[in-house]
């Protein structure tokens, strides 16, 4: 009699131990999903003059000698960051440094420049120029719409909706930030892995450099998910993600989303500041 108790006790264990085991399988495939994130603050490049009149000094001091004056919005190149201070290059070559307080960091759009001067040098009136710009923007703004697909746009609306929330300004889309997030999440469907370092082309900074993106900081958001409302509500839920939706700093946003046999959908969201 006792036997049959005993035996009757461990098949009861094993039935529940078994069930367990089922649920907890079931949980995790139902619960299949992954996020990560990361942020960067890159070395300034350039800054541009806010107060009226700002004297460049020969040390990073208010005790060293005046060697020039730098007018408001004038932009100057940066050598490095001492302390308050601005190590920056003059026109003349000369270096000198700028108080923190007078300038703020921007990015320099050299393919801008470069195709002002072009239109410069053909001769084009300013008129011209001007209807130019106008059309060059329209057709971004076309490109950016058509290139975007309709969960990438619902990614940028929700990104946006928090941002509205908390009184902070609307991300823009920035194409050439975009087409290197679907790359990532391209790159790991392809390669089978979810992390911000790619074997192929390494940290997402180092990413966007490759692809020729400038910034002041850069951060990125990874989701493996079965939708973007899901994706976005387990962002939100990530302190880590939800820092960089509701970052000040950034300016810009490129999503890409790739389909993915164990989530559903590979999520990539980039972000970056590039005042002007």
């Amino acid at each position: 009699m006792k036997k049959k108790i005993i035996i009757m006790i461990l098949l009861s264990l094993l039935l529940t131990s078994l069930l367990i085991s089922c649920t907890s399988e079931e949980k995790q495939q139902e619960n299949n999903s992954e996020e990560s994130s990361i942020f960067e603050k890159t070395d300034i490049e350039n800054v541009k003059i806010t107060s009226d009149n700002c004297d460049v000094k020969s040390g990073s001091g208010d005790n060293f000698e005046t060697v020039g004056n730098l007018k408001k919005d004038q932009i100057v190149n940066v050598t490095k960051e001492l302390d308050d201070w601005y190590l920056v290059q003059l026109d003349n070559n000369e270096v000198g440094a700028v108080k923190k307080s007078d300038a703020e960091p921007v990015v320099v759009d050299e393919s801008e420049n470069n195709n002002t001067d072009k239109q410069n040098e053909n001769n084009k009136t300013d008129k011209q120029n001007e209807d130019n710009k106008t059309v060059k923007n329209e057709d971004s703004a076309k490109e950016t719409n058509k290139t975007l697909s309709n969960s990438e746009n619902e990614m940028v609306s929700l990104v946006n909706k928090e941002r509205e929330k908390n009184n902070l300004p609307k991300l823009k889309v920035d194409t050439e930030v975009t087409k290197v997030a679907r790359v990532k999440s391209q790159d790991m469907v392809d390669n089978n892995y979810f992390s911000h370092y790619s074997p192929n082309y390494g940290s997402p900074f180092e990413m966007m450099k490759s692809f020729g993106i400038k910034y002041v900081h850069a951060g990125e958001n990874l989701a493996g998910n079965q939708s973007v409302e899901s994706a976005h509500t387990a962002l939100m839920n990530s302190s880590g993600h939800r820092k960089n939706i509701l970052s000040p700093d950034f300016t810009h946003i490129g999503i890409g989303i790739k389909d993915s046999d164990k989530y559903g959908y590979v999520f990539t969201q980039m972000f970056i500041s590039k005042p002007k």
